[in-house]
């Protein structure tokens, strides 16, 4: 099954956001807040951390409005109610 082109840059951005709000990657920046530990008057850690944050959050944001894989309008099958019992 071919993924949609979309549906990929979803996951490389996703993985890429994770990787920047962790290890290996967090301590590099830690080293760099030690030394510059205000930018534009806020926390240096903090801003990237709500810097990488907010592009995950934009990443499922328009993932889910533009891919078709996330599209439920699609599903036309009614539901059934199930007895349990």
């Amino acid at each position: 099954m071919k993924k949609q082109k979309g549906v990929v840059w979803f996951f490389i951005i996703l993985i890429l956001g994770v990787l920047m709000v962790n290890p290996p990657i967090l301590p590099l920046v830690n080293q760099y807040c030690a030394a510059h530990p205000m930018t534009f008057g806020w926390p240096t850690l903090f801003l990237w951390l709500e810097f990488w944050y907010i592009v995950m959050i934009a990443d499922f944001l328009v993932s889910a409005i533009k891919l078709k894989a996330w599209d439920c309008s699609q599903d036309s099958r009614e539901i059934k109610p199930v007895k349990r019992g």
